[in-house]
């Protein structure tokens, strides 16, 4: 085994961002704050993995959201910053179909090869793609941490972006025991 720590990227894509469907405007404010965190945990023993959405034309999840981040198009594409992070020889690209990291992805084989004693998650949406994979985490007995001001979900109707992010910040902490702390406490 490796033995890595982890920094799991989440939907840090374009279509989440500033083309799409799904582009969100308040996926910008934590780009700096990972780009941070990136810079300072893979000067370690650290490895990143950026997850990616990447659905098929006519994708389940269809049925629930907008058409978003179809495979082979520009919304599928890492935001620019994360770009050299994720082909570095410390990243690691898997892209998904579903709100888990794990389902049908190489995530899990490849945190039982890394073995890591820590993930930090990071990226979007804190409601959706990050609560999914970090009760997935939890579930297989990893320590989850997560940096609240690297995380980030979206404005809708019905669907107020702060106070859905404080409830599932929450629930992370209270319910799956993940480690909510902010950026400055781990860097």
């Amino acid at each position: 085994m490796d033995m890595a720590n982890v920094v799991i990227v989440t939907d840090m894509l374009r279509g989440f961002y500033d083309i799409g469907n799904l582009k969100n405007p308040r996926t910008g404010r934590i780009v700096p704050n990972i780009v941070r965190l990136l810079e300072k945990k893979l000067q370690g023993d650290w490895r990143a993995v950026f997850l990616r959405d990447s659905h098929d034309s006519e994708d389940k999840e269809f049925e629930m959201f907008p058409v978003h981040c179809v495979k082979g198009t520009e919304e599928t594409s890492i935001i620019y910053p994360f770009g050299n992070f994720a082909v570095s020889r410390k990243g690691k690209r898997i892209n998904k179909k579903r709100y888990s990291g794990f389902f049908r992805t190489g995530l899990g084989a490849f945190l039982r090869k890394v073995n890591p004693q820590e993930v930090i998650v990071v990226g979007v949406c804190t409601d959706i793609c990050i609560l999914i994979t970090v009760a997935e985490l939890r579930i297989r007995d990893y320590k989850v941490i997560i940096p609240k001001d690297c995380v980030e979900t979206y404005d809708a109707p019905g669907h107020l972006a702060e106070e859905v992010n404080e409830w599932a910040l929450n629930y992370m902490r209270n319910i799956l025991g993940a480690k909510i702390v902010s950026l400055d406490e781990i860097i």
